[in-house]
């Protein structure tokens, strides 16, 4: 069994991450998005803003794409992947690890948790929410 603590990165910073159990059934903490405040021009001026958290557009730009999978099994090829881009944020993790803690079982209602709740950290519906000052 993998060491959660053991593989922790320099960088990780739980304050501001959200556990997640994974197929090890193990709490795993993935980083939260970044809270963006992104204005509304009209004319050069600024009218509004808006609140949207956000990795990164190439980060958004997947995520939404998950959201529009239709079959399950591109779905979880769309979650883990996702999933590890972001665990390797705060572990040192091999591709052998990722096998392990991504593993998604038909059916099961803890392999469904994971994914759901993956998904729920990465649009900023999971967890308390608070500013993040940096990148990972």
């Amino acid at each position: 069994m993998l060491d959660e603590f053991e593989r922790r990165q320099a960088n990780f910073d739980q304050a501001n991450s959200v556990g997640v159990v994974l197929a090890d059934d193990q709490v795993w903490w993935l980083p939260k998005p970044w809270l963006e405040l992104r204005p509304v021009f009209e004319d050069g001026k600024v009218l509004a803003n808006y609140k949207v958290f956000s990795y990164g557009p190439s980060i958004d730009f997947w995520i939404e794409a998950i959201g529009r999978c239709e079959l399950l099994s591109e779905q979880m090829v769309g979650v883990a992947s996702l999933a590890a881009y972001l665990l390797r944020w705060h572990y040192a993790l091999e591709d052998k690890d990722l096998d392990l803690l991504l593993a998604y079982r038909l059916g099961d209602k803890a392999s469904e948790a994971w994914r759901d709740k993956v998904m729920e950290v990465a649009t900023g519906q999971s967890g308390p929410k608070r500013f993040r000052a940096g990148g990972g």
